[in-house]
């Protein structure tokens, strides 16, 4: 049987020079003939300035990366979030452990009358060293 050769670093973006990548050369070259337009149609100091915002942009969305996404991913599926109707479903939340039953404690009633006159008396003898000790 033949073989063939399996592909490998499929999830690296292929470099054309240096460092940059296809999607970032593209991203540069947008915001270089974006910032040539504006050159030739309006003022110096306008163009000095949207072309200072648009080449920031144009960089954090070519460079820029969260957690090994690049940052046009998220702001597009924060987009996406945002505009999309959501479905809200609520799931009932299982047991972890689903044959293990909880026990119940149990309360028993003590006999009142005779804790009550232990009490009483033991107070009594409690009051009656207290009032000796003050006077």
């Amino acid at each position: 049987m033949e073989q063939y050769p399996i592909p490998q670093f499929i999830e690296q973006e292929g470099k054309i020079a240096f460092f940059i990548s296809f999607r970032q050369f593209f991203y540069l070259c947008g915001g270089g003939v974006i910032c040539f337009i504006l050159y030739y149609t309006v003022p110096f100091f306008i163009f000095a300035i949207l072309s200072l915002l648009i080449m920031g942009v144009v960089g954090s969305l070519a460079f820029l990366t969260v957690n090994g996404m690049p940052i046009i991913n998220i702001v597009l599926n924060s987009i996406g979030f945002l505009t999309h109707t959501k479905n809200y479903t609520w799931h009932k939340k299982e047991s972890a452990y689903p044959f293990k039953t909880v026990k119940r404690i149990q309360i028993r009633k003590i006999d009142e009358g005779s804790k009550l006159q232990a009490q009483t008396s033991r107070l009594k003898k409690i009051h009656t060293q207290v009032e000796m000790r003050t006077k």
